[in-house]
């Protein structure tokens, strides 16, 4: 069967996207780049772009509020509307055409399931969505702040910090909690990750078999099928199959990202850390570096040496970004 799909490059959703204007803001990536998702210059020329394996600037505008990456494309939530790069599968137009605020209200793993939570009102709409046996609408337990998945699975979190799991019984680490008492394929609480001594969980991130919670107080909590090989580069993290908290040099964590095996962690103090494999670049660290088997410090000349700051980290499959901003004048 012929696949379809879209080809877009540096596209600017906005109709009156001002270019003369200061850009405040910038997104860096790195690593896998073989559908060009990594490529806002707009030419579209090259066919077979190469990865990178160094942050690199490709994006500026004056606000940048999200980044939402899949397997062969990329979304940027901008003042200046949606920008996309990469190549869009025909059963992927529909999530690319959703505006920033309904991202975090769906997920796709990397099974095909996608999980909506159609109590959002930009998603009732969007009956294409459901039009496949592969789609689960989550309508429990409303509301729902984030939704992320994993290779074979799901996670949610609520606004008063309570994570739900369900997925693939066959890896029951990944859920973090006791199959006994509940059904994996059934979203149910993990209740490791109710009365944490630093609050309650903010954020939720997940890829390949690695799921990660970050609380009010900036602990960093790791779980996961250990057994899986594509998390065999997060030697460091000694994945367990219930949340266990991580520290990394005594930092305090703002913000977490999991790849199909590869993690990104930005401290409160803007630096920013990297694990696991770096097998299309996605660490950041030079082509030269296969893996990181421990927590390692990512160096942006162009950030460091420019009085900017990292505000946010988001991961792809097998790339890394860093949203990053000018920092006020003193």
């Amino acid at each position: 069967m012929t696949r379809v799909v879209y080809t877009l490059r540096g596209i600017d959703d906005s109709s009156s996207a001002n270019t003369q204007r200061p850009r405040n803001m910038e997104l860096y990536a790195t690593g896998l780049n073989a559908w060009g998702q990594l490529s806002f210059d707009g030419n579209g020329t090259d066919q077979d772009p190469d990865d990178t394996s160094l942050f690199t600037c490709v994006l500026r505008d004056d606000d940048i509020s999200g980044v939402t990456p899949f397997q062969s494309f990329t979304l940027v939530h901008t003042s200046s509307g949606t920008r996309k790069t990469g190549f869009i599968p025909r059963e992927e137009a529909a999530l690319s055409a959703l505006g920033s605020t309904a991202f975090p209200h769906l997920a796709r793993a990397a099974n095909g399931i996608l999980v909506v939570d159609d109590t959002h009102p930009a998603l009732q709409a969007v009956s294409n969505l459901r039009s496949t046996k592969l789609t689960q609408l989550f309508r429990t337990p409303p509301p729902i702040r984030q939704l992320v998945a994993y290779d074979t699975g799901f996670a949610a979190l609520s606004p008063s910090g309570n994570v739900w799991t369900w997925g693939d019984e066959r890896y029951g680490g990944c859920l973090g909690r006791d199959l006994s008492q509940s059904r994996a394929e059934t979203p149910s609480i993990v209740t490791d990750l109710l009365y944490l001594p630093t609050g309650p969980i903010t954020k939720i991130a997940a890829g390949g078999y690695v799921l990660a919670a970050l609380t009010a107080g900036h602990d960093l909590y790791v779980w996961g099928h250990a057994g899986r090989a594509t998390v065999a580069g997060l030697g460091g993290l000694e994945l367990g199959d219930v949340p266990e908290p991580v520290v990394i040099e005594d930092h305090d964590i703002a913000d977490i990202a999991v790849g199909e095996a590869h993690v990104i962690a930005l401290t409160t103090t803007g630096e920013v850390f990297v694990i696991g494999s770096n097998s299309n670049g996605q660490l950041g660290l030079g082509a030269e570096v296969s893996s990181a088997d421990s927590w390692t410090k990512v160096s942006v000349d162009a950030v460091d040496s420019h009085n900017k700051e990292v505000v946010a980290v988001t991961a792809g499959p097998r790339n890394s970004f860093l949203v990053v901003r000018n920092k006020p004048d003193c």
